[in-house]
């Protein structure tokens, strides 16, 4: 078995024994935000490994071999983009907002008195000014469609030169650098800078987690592109590290354009996570860029 399919499934396995033990009572009471990103995390690594499996399942001809299942790669990413451009379009609109807002509010995942515990103005305020499109929508949105097109373009590529791996490593490594960064804020917030990374963006986002949260993302990425790829080490190590980089960027990206809509979360739909933009935002910038350098030099 190839070594990309050992880790699907080594992954999956340790993912489903994580959530299978905050499913007992105790660990859920007293973890109940953890048991819910963990969960929905397992419904998402399954569907992405599920299609990744087939995907890579091989027809072969006396002189030939292809894949006739790729496309499920293809369409997962697709749905990514239609539900990722849904949520955009119902924050443009004031009623679908306004409805967004009622259901995180009565979910706890919203101030219900109308007022940003972190923001000056009134969250109705927020709403009206943000009725009309502006540069920051415009921004947010050309990198979002551009991480679908890019996805799907790293996917061909992958396939075309036969290096499967290129793209799971590039998938986990952003995805290593936000659970890096949150266990690092955690443990080391604000505990040798006072300041914040992006005060008015994100006021939870330490220097601190960014700083060392990327770092270890990029070590323990680059072990896994050492498996994954046929990359070197330090090509390895170097692509993690922008990744990890360019998944902080993408973070305060969308931080700032949630901020300028009054939203917690873009939705509802992942539970602990949000909506899709919310889990795809370490992708936004990093993904295109790699993807890039990888069509002209790989």
């Amino acid at each position: 078995m190839s070594t990309d399919l050992l880790f699907v499934i080594g992954l999956m396995t340790v993912v489903s024994l994580v959530w299978g033990m905050l499913a007992l009572p105790r660990l859920r009471a007293r973890l109940p935000k953890i048991y819910l990103i963990t969960r929905s995390w397992w419904f998402m690594l399954t569907a992405l490994c599920l299609c990744y499996i087939v995907a890579k399942l091989e027809y072969h001809e006396p002189y030939a071999h292809y894949h006739p299942y790729q496309w499920l790669l293809i369409a997962f990413f697709v749905l990514i983009g239609l539900r990722g451009c849904y949520e955009l379009q119902r924050l443009w609109c004031l009623n679908g907002k306004a409805g967004l807002i009622r259901k995180l509010q009565a979910r706890g995942l919203q101030p219900k008195n109308g007022i940003d515990e972190k923001q000056s103005a009134p969250i109705s305020a927020s709403i009206d000014a943000s009725a009309h499109l502006n540069i920051l929508d415009i921004v947010f949105s050309a990198a979002f469609i551009l991480l679908i097109i890019s996805l799907i373009a790293l996917q061909q590529l992958t396939w075309q030169r036969e290096q499967y791996g290129v793209l799971l490593f590039v998938l986990f490594a952003s995805q290593f650098n936000d659970i890096a960064q949150y266990l690092c804020g955690r443990l080391l917030g604000r505990k040798w800078f006072k300041r914040g990374l992006a005060p008015t963006i994100s006021p939870n986002k330490s220097i601190e987690g960014a700083i060392f949260g990327s770092f270890c993302a990029a070590i323990l990425a680059s072990f896994l592109g050492l498996l994954l790829t046929p990359f070197s080490w330090w090509v390895c190590l170097l692509a993690a590290y922008s990744l990890a980089v360019s998944g902080i960027a993408g973070d305060l990206l969308e931080s700032a354009f949630k901020r300028q809509h009054g939203v917690k979360d873009t939705g509802t739909m992942l539970a602990g996570h949000g909506g899709v933009l919310d889990r795809v935002d370490s992708l936004l910038i990093g993904v295109p860029l790699f993807t890039l350098f990888y069509w002209i030099f790989g």
